[in-house]
């Protein structure tokens, strides 16, 4: 199954993207990460990723989650995953990346600490 990535601009100016498909290796990997690099560009910045279509995450993906945190939050921002299926959560989890990215079980978890953060 090919990635898919769409985008969403909330009246809050939160960026919600929901990727479909497996995030490996490959071209399609690298457009969600253009995706996020471009977001940065333009200081759209409080982001949610949610991953609830994606059944599988092999290293490269694991390396483009992280590498698209890091982009996010050296501009400021805040950078948060939702929707975990239980297989791509245990990768995160035995690799210890669950230790540096933020996650919440849904897109409205996240987007209400996005907004609490701001408004704190």
């Amino acid at each position: 199954m090919a990635l898919k990535v769409d985008r969403k601009s909330l009246e809050s100016g939160i960026e919600v993207v929901t990727v479909s498909g497996s995030l490996t290796l490959g071209r399609d990997a690298q457009h969600f990460e253009w995706t996020i690099e471009d977001m940065v560009k333009n200081l759209q910045n409080r982001i949610v990723v949610d991953l609830s279509d994606v059944p599988f995450v092999d290293s490269a993906g694991i390396g483009i989650l992280v590498g698209c945190h890091g982009k996010v939050t050296k501009s400021g921002g805040q950078f948060r995953l939702t929707g975990l299926t239980d297989r791509v959560l245990n990768v995160l989890r035995i690799t210890k990346v669950d230790t540096i990215l933020a996650m919440n079980p849904t897109v409205a978890d996240a987007v209400l600490v996005l907004t609490s953060a701001t408004q704190a």
